[in-house]
């Protein structure tokens, strides 16, 4: 395993024109340019370093004497590439499966000598090294991607860890998922990576369902103050009402103050809003006779009508992100304050034209299948409303699912005052950029295509 420094002198260049210019005086699209450029240079600069992480990993494990890291007074590899990058050890784990991409040794290391501590992004369970002596990567795109700079590692390190879990995935489903990094931040690639994984393996995705169950926990410590701290760990499943209420409660506290002029929250109100829903409830269990208070809401699941009738495929909900089995989605159906929405079945009608303002439950539950929360954003169904393209009075737009759109309220505003553009259907929505961010205006996909990563043509997972 070897570097050379020449990529990274050849990712200056384009930086140059920017050398000691005073940034303030930068238009929008030089700063932005600038950035775009300093991002690639990072992640090109990187290179050399994620290869030294995997090459000390190599040193580190296993090896008599407690190897390389302990010799130098860490506890192992992970621990000394954190300390010399200056960063987290979940960002050394990213970077030492990164880096065993090139190739990590003679004894085929995978990258994690303290299995457990994942990585940023639930990567870091291995690299997939193809070893030493020229052999090619065991994941070539991902490694080819790294090495242009268009990778950083924690990107590289999640796409990893997703092929690793999916037994089988060939080339085509490798490929796929280095095309929809390029596209993703950071953290809507996670939810591609997941969602993708569900698709994959749903035994596998039943069994992991299980073992969260089973690891779930709530604990309430009251300090010596006198003030209680709350910590735990909630299975999908079980967190999904709970962060449906209180969601609801902050979203509508936070309408409140907009409706009454009162300005922007102070800091931390979100969190003293959440407190109080939780003791609402409480007082609501405890006096169940009577009406509950706050605002009423309900938890919303997806699934197939197929997958509903043979417990077999995957499910969703809008409160959180993660896939659930066909079967966890049928048992949260029992529930009669759960609202299954079956796809497929037609039997709501959709499109009510002019005859109404606002959209009906039914339509907002059919945006939010198609955008899966913010549209633009990806921020989640509880945090957005539906909002008109063609406005409904100024311009006579019809409340169908071709004229609306769920955003939350910030990409509202900033669909409206930068000049985006819109345009949707019953299935897709876009979004058009201002020349000002692209000169070409070409449009961008929103919604759930936009995280969805299609295998269409690809072999399949394992039967």
């Amino acid at each position: 395993m070897e570097f050379s420094v020449l990529d990274v002198a050849k990712g200056l260049v384009p930086l140059k024109p920017f050398e000691q210019r005073d940034l303030r005086t930068l238009s929008e699209d030089e700063l932005a340019t600038a950035l775009e450029v300093a991002g690639r240079l990072a992640r090109l600069a990187d290179v050399p370093g994620v290869m030294l992480a995997a090459e000390i990993q190599r040193r580190s494990k296993d090896k008599p004497g407690g190897g390389m890291a302990r010799r130098r007074g860490h506890r192992n590899a992970t621990g000394m590439v954190a300390k010399q990058r200056g960063g987290s050890a979940g960002q050394a784990h990213d970077a030492i499966a990164t880096g065993g991409l090139f190739g990590s040794g003679d004894d085929g290391d995978r990258g994690g000598d303290d299995a457990g501590s994942g990585g940023q992004g639930g990567a870091g369970s291995g690299s997939g090294s193809g070893g030493a002596g020229g052999q090619a990567p065991r994941f070539p795109h991902v490694a080819a991607a790294v090495k242009a700079g268009d990778l950083s590692a924690a990107q590289a390190a999640l796409l990893i860890d997703t092929l690793e879990a999916m037994d089988g995935a060939g080339e085509e489903v490798e490929r796929a998922l280095v095309a929809k990094a390029l596209k993703l931040s950071l953290a809507d690639l996670r939810k591609a990576c997941l969602a993708l994984r569900a698709r994959w393996d749903q035994d596998r995705w039943q069994e992991r369902e299980k073992r969260q169950r089973g690891e779930r926990y709530l604990a309430l410590t009251e300090n010596a103050d006198g003030m209680v701290r709350i910590s735990g760990l909630l299975d999908p499943a079980s967190a999904a009402p709970i962060k449906t209420w209180v969601d609801a409660q902050v979203k509508a506290a936070f309408r409140q103050r907009r409706e009454e002029g009162l300005g922007a929250a102070p800091a931390g109100e979100a969190g003293r809003i959440r407190v109080d829903a939780l003791v609402d409830l409480a007082r609501h269990g405890m006096r169940c006779d009577q009406p509950g208070s706050g605002v009423s809401t309900e938890v919303v699941i997806r699934i197939d009508h197929d997958a509903l009738r043979t417990g077999v495929g995957i499910g969703s909900c809008d409160a959180i992100g993660t896939p659930l089995s066909a079967g966890q989605t049928r048992r949260l159906a029992v529930d009669m304050k759960v609202l299954p929405i079956v796809l497929g079945g037609g039997s709501q009608v959709l499109d009510v034209g002019y005859a109404r303002r606002f959209f009906t439950p039914a339509q907002r539950h059919a945006l939010a299948e198609r955008d899966g929360g913010c549209a633009f954003c990806h921020a989640p169904v509880a945090w957005c409303d539906a909002h008109h393209i063609a406005w409904w009075k100024l311009d006579s737009g019809p409340t169908d699912l071709s004229n609306g759109v769920l955003l939350c309220t910030r990409c509202h505003h900033r669909i409206h005052d930068d000049g985006w553009q819109v345009r949707a259907t019953a299935t897709e929505v876009w979004f058009i950029p201002p020349a000002s961010v692209d000169p070409q205006r070409r449009p961008r996909q929103g919604g759930k295509a936009a995280l969805h990563i299609d295998l269409t043509g690809t072999a399949g997972p394992p039967r």
